[in-house]
């Protein structure tokens, strides 16, 4: 039996359901093939979720409870897109109305360490859980404090100077420990979103070999004292076209490889997911995925162009990238913003995205993008702990292909055609097959029993 769920450009209703025939044998090939062998297994899968940004919270606050309830359920319950996945942002991000910490000036015994500027996020983030029932929760930060910075600057790059970096590692146990005590687990830790990227807003700068020593010598002793050895420390958490470079570097320290985890990685300025195989080829005990993706609509540094909310392409892009992703090892994936305002903020640098959920901050009108129903085509169907198994298509343009086994045994395969024409696709399962046809700009997602 096969249930069938199409999304389209050219239709108002998502997730519709349409008709497709049983698969039979004996079963011949068509004009393009999609071939499932679930013989030939894979990684296992983790789960999709998004980032608890300030910028997020604030979008949904403008909102009545029952509004505010139906954006939560959107993403979190059995009937929306079912995230498991989290990450939480220490202190202050591009995504929020002004740079700030958690401790004052100075303070290197972290005596002035105070969380409560951030309550709200926090308790958005609890509401948030209480519906999906629990989360894999990945801690980022963007900078530690300008004081303990070579440029004095939470902004434009920076690093962390030597005498700070104890604190600064007690500050990411504090951290750790203030969650705790408001009941949310940190499960999974990286040193420092986007190293090697100077920008506008909050970042700090380290090489493959200082973010490994900082792994090493400081983070890692710290977590032992402070009995939280269990957080699991990823690597990276920047883009995909230095992923290969910065693994090699950092995990061939010495005494660095058996500190990591994990590998995250993001998707700005390059597309290239096969240098998450290499990768994994290199250390397959290391967990990947991504960690970080979003539209950017002041800027798009896939073209160079501003781009504008709503344009039916951004989905399609989140689609490619996924199925690319998954069928290079990648475990897992973690959106950017959850919600933004209708201007693709707050942000207090102008840094304008787009999100699978926008709020009109004046009218509280919910929209919801393309990638909303994109992303859902995956993170509905495919269930943490499934297993992906051979999945491959004809070498088709604008034609793309993932298949996995869940925990029950049910077999999910998602075909994607970003052709502006409809494809006859033949799909065959384990030598049994049926034919359906994709509509223009379409994609499906197939169960099969």
């Amino acid at each position: 039996m096969i249930t069938a769920y199409i999304t389209q450009k050219s239709s108002e209703k998502h997730f519709r359901k349409v008709k497709i025939q049983p698969l039979r044998q004996n079963f011949g090939g068509g004009e393009c093939n999609v071939a499932v062998d679930t013989t030939q297994r894979f990684q296992r899968h983790r789960g999709f979720g998004g980032a608890f940004t300030e910028a997020s919270w604030r979008a949904v606050s403008v909102l009545g409870e029952e509004d505010r309830q139906k954006v939560i359920r959107a993403y979190f319950s059995e009937d929306g897109l079912r995230y498991n996945l989290a990450r939480l942002p220490m202190h202050s991000t591009d995504f929020g109305l002004q740079p700030r910490t958690y401790v004052q000036d100075g303070d290197v015994s972290l005596s002035t360490f105070d969380t409560s500027w951030d309550d709200d996020r926090f308790a958005f983030y609890l509401s948030c859980r209480e519906c999906a029932g629990d989360f894999f929760t990945m801690l980022s930060t963007w900078s530690p404090p300008a004081w303990m910075k070579s440029n004095g600057e939470l902004q434009h790059g920076g690093k962390l100077l030597d005498e700070y970096k104890p604190a600064w590692a007690e500050y990411y146990c504090k951290f750790i420990e203030d969650m705790a005590g408001r009941g949310i687990r940190i499960d999974a830790m990286s040193v420092q979103n986007e190293p090697e990227a100077v920008q506008r807003w909050e970042s700090c700068i380290y090489t493959a070999e200082e973010e490994g020593a900082f792994i090493r010598d400081y983070l890692h002793p710290a977590l032992v004292a402070h009995g939280l050895e269990d957080v699991k420390i990823i690597l990276w958490d920047h883009n995909r076209d230095g992923i290969v470079r910065r693994s090699l570097t950092s995990l061939s320290m010495e005494g660095v490889k058996d500190l990591v985890w994990g590998i995250g990685y993001h998707w700005y300025c390059c597309d290239k997911s096969e240098n998450l195989s290499l990768v994994h080829a290199l250390y397959p005990d290391k967990a990947m995925f991504l960690t970080e993706c979003c539209v950017e609509l002041a800027y798009d540094s896939t073209t160079g162009k501003s781009s504008y909310a709503g344009v039916w392409e951004h989905g399609e892009r989140y689609a490619k990238q996924i199925i690319n992703d998954l069928n290079n090892y990648s475990e897992g994936w973690i959106d950017w913003n959850m919600y933004l305002d209708e201007t693709g903020g707050p942000t207090y640098v102008s840094n304008f995205c787009e999100a699978p959920i926008m709020i009109d901050k004046n009218s509280g009108q919910i929209s919801y993008m393309s990638s909303y129903y994109y992303i859902g085509h995956f993170s509905k169907f495919i269930e943490p702990g499934a297993t992906r198994v051979y999945c491959g298509n004809d070498a088709l343009s604008n034609l793309y292909s993932v298949a996995y086994v869940n925990p029950d045994g049910k077999k999910i395969v998602v075909i994607e055609n970003t052709a502006s024409r409809r494809r006859t696709v033949t799909l065959t399962v384990d030598g049994c097959g049926t034919r359906f046809n994709l509509r223009p700009h379409s994609i499906i997602t197939l169960e099969i029993d």
